[in-house]
């Protein structure tokens, strides 16, 4: 379906906006030869750790992996109990089960929609090792409280922070991971992510993870145990650079798009508009007509996202997290999209509340 108003236009953006950057970078990557672990993945790698506010930054293959590599190289392992959000895309969960560890489920905040930092310390139990929370649409945790729980009990915490790009400063836990998916703030062309940290021991561990557990050592290549194949690409590392110089521009029109939206879709039936606090990853509405409205506003050429995930059944979902994944949908807010366009979305959603 060709929409109106797409979630996304990464067309749009690469004709009317990226187009001779990226191709430059296309050709000078391709020309030099430079596929795997090259310049451009160092100077990412050192700007992304600049932007965040920590010592070091490494390039991997995408989000998912970051969160997998990240639980590894933190020792978490078989028997283990990790307490994270149960509002997150499943990936989070994926890591924790695929490190050999159980995920503890905390249930939802309905204003800010992270996870109740106030619940965490009631879930601990001698097994618990970690704390995972999710940064979640540019929302950020009270890491304050988090990290105080995590001292007092002596746990580690790495943060998802794979939605949390432009918000996420100076961080405190002991790794971030980064999702860099088409989707997100800072989008690639295809898969990538990153991990940053403060601990050189980590940054390391990590370092040699993502390539086989592989370091080099006066001209030999040894391994250390089993590790994985994550390496970002250096074409998307050099695509990231340069979206990266265009991360400041595209973070200010994402808030005022939020504004629009905000200003619009004030006072109309039961809408929630989001309670954010500094950037938009996305932005998100909840309404107890939200299946209807999302096939209205489809019909209406607008494409619209669902926070509608379906665990296996041996997750026991919160109560909040239920109604939550029954009501949120995400609106458009693509730095590409134009005033008319979102106009139109508000316009549409009035006229779908006043039927």
């Amino acid at each position: 379906m060709q929409y109106k108003v797409p979630f996304v236009d990464y067309g749009k953006q690469y004709l009317e906006e990226l187009k001779p950057y990226l191709d430059y970078a296309f050709h000078k990557v391709m020309s030099a030869g430079d596929l795997i672990l090259r310049k451009d993945v160092e100077m990412f790698e050192k700007r992304l750790a600049k932007l965040v506010g920590t010592k070091y930054a490494v390039g991997v293959g995408n989000g998912t992996d970051a969160l997998m590599l990240s639980l590894k190289a933190a020792g978490i392992k078989s028997g283990d109990e990790v307490i994270t959000s149960a509002h997150t895309f499943f990936a989070t969960l994926e890591a924790i089960v695929n490190n050999g560890a159980k995920p503890v489920l905390i249930d939802t905040d309905f204003d800010d929609l992270l996870l109740k930092e106030e619940d965490i310390e009631s879930k601990i139990t001698p097994n618990t090792k970690a704390i995972l929370p999710v940064h979640l649409a540019g929302n950020v945790c009270n890491m304050d409280l988090i990290m105080n729980v995590a001292q007092k009990h002596n746990l580690i915490v790495i943060e998802d922070a794979c939605q949390g790009l432009g918000a996420v400063k100076n961080p405190r836990g002991l790794v971030q991971c980064w999702s860099f998916f088409p989707a997100k703030i800072l989008g690639s062309y295809g898969d990538a992510g990153a991990i940053t940290t403060n601990d050189e021991e980590i940054y390391k561990k990590v370092r040699a993870l993502r390539n086989h557990n592989m370091v080099k050592e006066k001209g030999s290549m040894l391994f250390y145990g089993t590790g994985f194949n994550s390496r970002l690409d250096n074409l998307q590392a050099a695509f990231l650079n340069i979206k990266l110089d265009f991360l400041k521009k595209h973070l200010k029109r994402r808030n005022k798009i939020a504004r629009m939206y905000d200003t619009g879709l004030s006072g109309i039936g039961d809408i929630k508009t989001p309670n954010q606090r500094e950037t938009y990853q996305d932005y998100i509405i909840l309404t107890q007509k939200r299946d209807e409205l999302c096939e209205y506003l489809k019909k209406q050429g607008i494409e619209t996202l669902k926070d509608e995930y379906v665990f296996p059944p041996e997750y026991e979902i919160p109560e909040n997290t239920k109604v939550v994944g029954q009501t949120a949908l995400r609106l458009p807010i693509a730095p590409i999209l134009n005033n008319s366009q979102i106009n139109y979305v508000v316009k549409k959603i009035r006229e779908f509340s006043s039927r």
